[in-house]
């Protein structure tokens, strides 16, 4: 099986009346992340979405005037521009597993915190995923975080956010064999202000040369939009049961 290729094709059974499950195939990769001219769905009246299949927000941390983490090897690496990437990958993989998708931005645009979650509550999505990339002052620190917001006001929320995490953090790490730092509790605005289950995902630290190597390769941040589809996907499945 060629190296662009994550899935493994799998055989559903559908059973009558039985809530849709949404399978993994082995999708052709794009060259380059797709972007669709037609108008995001997301920005329509949400009545209008129907009840075919859940809607998942995918939010591409910073843009704009706001950079993120910056690689320190000349590179001109930016965290910003990562987090895009490996966003319109999620999407371009959880619509071929049949979900629907609204992202936050879709191209290098600053937009509030507070704006991000808002919007996000206004369209009323099945669950939300920020995507970010780390740094730290020691350069050893590496591999991958996941945080959620645990709030005793709503401890429903809060337990479905960290299953969520938990399933894409078991998916990222089998598929690229970076090491899993957790699943984290974050007083993070986007996962605190937003109504739905929400997680922050960290892909990997910047500021790590082993780490910065491999998040400069688009191979490797297929591999981590794949682990973030196909973890939010056994989610899903996982609710449904």
């Amino acid at each position: 099986m060629k190296q662009h290729l994550f899935g493994l094709l799998l055989l559903a059974v559908l059973v009558c009346g039985c809530a849709p499950r949404y399978v993994s195939r082995a999708y052709p990769v794009p060259v380059s992340p797709p972007v669709e001219t037609t108008t995001e769905i997301a920005m329509a009246d949400p009545s209008e979405r129907g009840v075919a299949a859940p809607l998942i927000v995918i939010d591409a941390g910073h843009g704009g005037k706001d950079n993120g983490a910056e690689a320190k090897d000349g590179s001109n690496t930016m965290e910003k521009n990562l987090n895009l990437t490996t966003a319109l990958y999620v999407r371009y993989y959880l619509k071929k597993f049949g979900f629907q998708t609204a992202m936050t931005r879709r191209d290098d645009t600053f937009i509030p915190l507070k704006q991000r979650a808002s919007w996000s509550n206004s369209i009323h999505p099945e669950l939300f995923v920020s995507i970010h990339y780390n740094s730290a002052p020691n350069e050893k620190a590496e591999g991958i975080e996941i945080y959620y917001y645990k709030s005793d006001d709503n401890k429903e929320r809060s337990s479905q956010s960290k299953k969520l995490g938990e399933s894409i953090m078991k998916n990222m790490t089998a598929l690229t064999g970076a090491r899993g730092r957790g699943v984290k509790h974050g007083n993070l605005a986007v996962v605190r202000e937003t109504n739905m289950p929400a997680v922050l995902v960290e892909g990997g630290f910047i500021s790590n040369p082993d780490d910065l190597q491999h998040l400069q390769s688009d191979v490797y941040l297929k591999k981590l939009a794949w682990g973030i589809a196909t973890g939010i996907r056994d989610y899903v499945n996982t609710k449904k049961e």
